[in-house]
């Protein structure tokens, strides 16, 4: 049934191709090539901004006020006191290579998405998800409350693929070249280059506009300003605030600067070194001046102070109870003199991409002046994400994450993630917040864990980022609600 439909699909395909007699292009310049398109497994900002709800879609989606609503899914309710989830599925979904989307892809894919993404387990526990009928359903012992939040939002996108995609991974165990459903195809990948993008002429909802988008990977900033700057591009992420005076004085260019975009992390290696006694991070938490590592990469543009882990919103908690927030140099040398520190070199890991370096820099200079002495190791994103596996090897890394919606989505709070986390009674607490009953009690569960963790000192934030874009003033209708995006936008 299926090869049947992807046939009459392919000639309904030729028809509409051969009747298209306009065409809009978008080009667009990202500072990151993403190291694969299977966002279900890797959760790089730019593997979402170009394949999330572009090429890939998920069951439920995020408004741009934050509200739930329903995607490839058309209704979705709890039930059963919240311990049963019920997603019904459309019935005028095709993916790209014709075939329709049914309910063996969708618990196929969200069975999946359990096995990669550990975090989702607190809440499901041994749950799985199945079929019944068009609907797909999970039931649980306990409160699935959160669930429809992390569906909608988690990095790690819990998108719909056809199950025959799962049958032949990569080496890796990565999906390679797998069709999705949404409003564009991807129509040609030159690695190191660039991802062009085409529109799906029988998406089952609203059709974009712009026609192709070719997304040109350019790690330099000011190649990508220059680039904007002589149109070559119409859109270009992550503005270094080297460039911003000159995009606001060119009337031809548009600065957009959303809220919190995400935080910067000074992450300790829990595992094994100097990071696992606790005097020793007291004394870097207290040395350090958060406004200098957040300017040393930022300027004066696009950054906010509070060592609260979440983002600015519902989940926030006033940082003032951090004990450990202030700079305070006598209290950084009390705490370093009762540490197990002797002199070695503290190995901080850090990488290159959209200057992060800079906080890393800062940092060994600032431990420097309390009388610690470190060792920089700088490198590639890629090299560097590989290398903080190794816990062998350094003792603090710094690094950015992006937004989530939830807690439970910070990777670093959890025994599995580089540096590792070994406080069994914070986890605890963490793990509280994913059996809560209702949003109100998983909020209050969380206060309480984010004043343990403020006192405990697994990771450190010193501020939270607003990342900055600018495209050309004839491009109109772009989304900043989770990243960004274009299908909604049009060009003069």
């Amino acid at each position: 049934m299926k090869l049947l439909s992807a046939l009459l699909f392919s000639l309904f395909l030729l028809v509409s191709c051969t009747a298209e007699n306009t065409s809009s292009f978008l080009s667009v310049a990202v500072a990151q090539e993403p190291p694969t398109l299977d966002v279900m497994v890797n959760s790089s900002v730019s593997g979402r901004n170009i394949a999330v709800g572009n090429v890939y879609e998920r069951m439920l989606s995020m408004d741009d006020e934050g509200n739930i609503i329903p995607c490839l899914a058309s209704s979705y309710a709890l039930e059963d006191d919240g311990c049963t989830l019920v997603m019904t599925l459309r019935d005028d979904v095709h993916f790209h290579d014709g075939s329709l989307l049914d309910a063996e892809d969708a618990f196929t894919s969200l069975n999946r998405w359990l096995s990669v993404y550990a975090n989702v387990r607190k809440i499901t526990g041994e749950a799985e998800f199945q079929a019944e009928g068009e609907c797909v359903v999970i039931r649980a012992s306990s409160s699935l409350v959160l669930l429809p939040v992390m569906l909608a939002s988690s990095p790690q996108a819990a998108v719909i693929l056809p199950s025959s995609a799962f049958s032949s991974l990569t080496p890796n165990g990565l999906v390679h070249d797998a069709p999705g459903t949404g409003p564009y195809m991807i129509s040609e990948w030159i690695s190191g280059s660039y991802a062009e993008l085409s529109a799906f002429s029988a998406y089952w909802g609203e059709k974009p506009e712009i026609e192709r988008i070719r997304y040109n990977f350019v790690p330099d900033p000011v190649t990508r300003r220059l680039g904007l700057e002589s149109g070559l591009y119409d859109f270009i992420d992550t503005v270094s605030y080297d460039d911003i005076a000159s995009l606001e004085a060119d009337d031809d260019t548009e600065l957009h600067q959303g809220g919190e975009n995400g935080s910067i992390v000074i992450v300790f290696n829990k595992k094994e070194g100097i990071a696992t006694d606790p005097d020793f991070r007291k004394a870097v938490s207290f040395a350090i001046n958060r406004d200098s590592l957040m300017r040393s990469c930022y300027g004066d543009y696009g950054y906010s102070l509070h060592s609260d882990y979440m983002e600015q919103g519902p989940w926030s908690v006033d940082s003032s109870l951090d004990p450990y927030e202030r700079e305070n140099d006598r209290k950084a040398l009390e705490h370093l003199a009762s540490s197990s520190y002797d002199g070695r070199k503290v190995r901080i890991l850090s990488s290159n991409l959209s200057n992060i370096d800079k906080i890393a820099i800062t940092l060994s200079s600032e431990l420097e002046n309390i009388g610690i002495d470190t060792e920089l190791m700088i490198m590639d994103w890629a090299s560097f994400s590989e290398k903080r596996w190794d816990s062998s090897s350094w003792d603090i890394y710094v690094s950015a994450t992006s937004s989530v919606v939830l807690p439970l989505e910070k990777g670093y709070l959890f025994n599995t993630s580089p540096g590792g986390f070994d406080d069994a009674k914070i986890s605890s607490i963490i793990d509280s917040v994913a059996t809560s009953v209702s949003l109100k009690e998983a909020q209050d569960r969380w206060t309480v864990a984010q004043i343990a963790l403020w006192k405990y000192i697994p990771v450190i934030v010193p501020g939270h980022y607003s990342t900055v874009y600018a495209s050309s003033s004839s491009l109109h209708g772009i989304d900043f609600s989770d990243g960004y995006n274009f299908r909604h936008a049009s060009l003069d």
